[in-house]
């Protein structure tokens, strides 16, 4: 699932869950999340996964943050 497809399914008591469990504010990810309009840390992608109950993968976050996907199979394929 799309972080963005994600975080639109919350109603506003499951945002404010998820934003205290990935350490921000509800509002952060409305302004800055939804549209990745600010670049994010790993450890804060990773978050963004891993506390999404296993709908959002970490590959799904990197895109979502503008990592090309062709990029992302370039280093998978390397490892």
């Amino acid at each position: 699932m799309k972080l963005r497809e994600y975080l639109k399914s919350l109603d506003e008591r499951q945002l404010e869950r998820y934003a205290a469990r990935v350490g921000t504010s509800s509002k952060y990810l409305k302004s800055h999340v939804m549209g990745a309009s600010r670049g994010a840390s790993l450890k804060f992608m990773r978050a963004l996964a891993n506390e999404s109950d296993g709908k959002v993968r970490l590959l799904d976050v990197l895109v979502h943050y503008g990592v090309p996907p062709e990029e992302l199979d370039m280093k998978a394929q390397a490892a």
